[in-house]
């Protein structure tokens, strides 16, 4: 378990709640272990079950930026089919199932800045948590399963900056949530990380945690049945892309941005595009709860069975900031706190896409084109101090409640636009009293030109 500063531990455990080498001109010595032995001339750190290739590695690997193929990423082509990632470092599963955890952490150590480990397929036993500190390092485990043993040190602290953890599956452990960084199966600290095609089921905190840095990609990864949040985003994390996941089946949120007053810093421009998202039967679908210039676009939520299916929010009870600049547009959302869900939990009774807040404000809000189906209350809600948001040409079908409901304190009629909003049939709902048809103010969401390019050369 890593250590960390009184005050950060406690802002991790927040988090969390409330959803958390060697010398580079030494050569390394052959070691041994369960009878695979590393090269002798191999100039990269070999470490406990891992071996070096001797394929290009008598230079450095070259350093790149954000964008683009990660550093030293050396692609060959596999007759004409998938590229090839040539490893630097192979770790191999033990023959015996015996815990492979140091064995790992060794191999993630021996990297230098911009190599590559390949964990090779099979089931491998992790009994604490690992960390890949190494800048621009590659972590690719295609068929490899890491298994937890320690519900509360089970998570890969990716704070190496560049660094990248692609397709490895990671099966977690715990039956009770916890609310710390060790719990959560993976834990982003760095900057300019991207974690792709990475495969999440189970664990006892949050899946995915994005606990600030900048530049961070969250891509095509599978996140099932976590006890918190399936995807996390805090600490004032920017730049941040969360795109074409699938998250399923958590204990609390589907995806969500969230800023804490006590934290001292607000997570802003994240694009949430093109997730797939369901079946929690507590908390939100795609939230952000304290956030500021975020764009939640072309989504499908489905199946949230006791609050809002999208949110954007500030909260009293878990003292967050408040929310703005942010666009909702394109997404599919159905089946969202339906009558016949009984879960034996009350319904938060929010609209399938809900703007609110308690005594801080929701303001600068975008609202169009969205499909919204099957809500056991509202279409859309705002509720409290929510003010400059305009609410246009999205569809409504099978609402039990109002399909647009305005319930706002003090704003201008020309504070609130609703335009162009239609049921299923066709027909164009009337304008709600308290709304105009036009109004005036700038959103723009999530700059796409500061988010990093992913690392597409890395996925299988």
């Amino acid at each position: 378990m890593r250590t960390v500063d009184q005050a950060m531990l406690a802002a991790l455990c927040l988090c969390l709640a409330a959803c958390g080498g060697g010398d580079d001109s030494a050569a390394p010595a052959s070691q041994t272990v369960a009878g695979t032995s590393t090269s002798p001339v191999a100039p990269a750190g070999a470490a406990s079950g891992a071996s070096t290739s001797s394929t290009n590695t008598d230079s450095p690997a070259p350093a790149t930026g954000a964008t683009g193929t990660a550093s030293g990423a050396t692609l060959l082509p596999s007759h004409g089919a998938k590229p090839v990632l040539v490893a630097d470092v192979t770790v191999s599963p033990a023959a015996d199932g015996s815990d492979q955890a140091d064995a790992l952490q060794k191999a993630f150590d021996s990297l230098r800045a911009g190599q590559r480990l390949i964990i090779a397929p099979g089931r491998y036993v992790v009994g604490h948590s690992l960390a890949v500190t190494v800048p621009q390092a590659v972590i690719s485990g295609y068929g490899a399963t890491l298994a937890a043993t320690n519900p509360a040190d089970q998570t890969i602290v990716m704070s190496g900056a560049g660094s990248t953890l692609v397709g490895v599956t990671l099966a977690g452990t715990g039956t009770t949530r916890l609310t710390t960084p060790e719990s959560t199966k993976v834990e982003v600290t760095g900057s300019d990380v991207q974690v792709l095609g990475v495969t999440i089921q189970g664990g006892a905190s949050a899946g995915i945690f994005v606990f600030g840095g900048n530049g961070i990609a969250i891509v095509g990864n599978t996140v099932r049945a976590t006890l918190a949040d399936g995807i996390h985003t805090t600490y004032g994390a920017t730049n941040v892309l969360v795109q074409n996941n699938t998250v399923t089946g958590t204990g609390d949120d589907l995806i969500a941005v969230v800023s804490y007053l006590g934290d001292g810093r607000l997570s802003g421009n994240v694009l949430i595009d093109h997730n797939a998202v369901s079946g929690n039967s507590w908390g939100r679908g795609i939230t952000v709860v304290g956030g500021r210039a975020v764009t939640i676009s072309n989504n499908t939520v489905d199946g949230v069975e006791k609050a809002a299916g999208i949110l954007v929010a500030q909260e009293d009870s878990w003292k967050t900031y408040g929310s703005s600049n942010v666009v909702i547009t394109g997404n599919t959302v159905t089946n969202i706190q339906n009558a016949n869900v009984n879960n034996g939990l009350q319904p938060t009774q929010q609209g399938a896409i809900e703007l609110d807040t308690w005594s801080g404000a929701v303001s600068d809000v975008t609202v169009a084109d969205n499909r919204v189906s099957g809500s056991g209350y509202a279409g859309f809600r705002a509720y409290g101090n929510v003010c400059s948001f305009s609410v246009t040409g999205n569809t409504f079908s099978s609402i039990a409640g109002l399909p647009v409901s305005l319930l706002t304190n003090g704003c201008a009629s020309n504070q609130i636009v609703v335009d162009a909003n239609r049921l299923a049939d066709g027909s164009v709902l009337a304008l709600p009293a308290g709304a105009s048809l036009t109004g005036t103010f700038a959103v723009t969401g999530a700059n796409a030109s500061l988010l990093p390019q992913i690392r597409t050369g890395l996925m299988q």
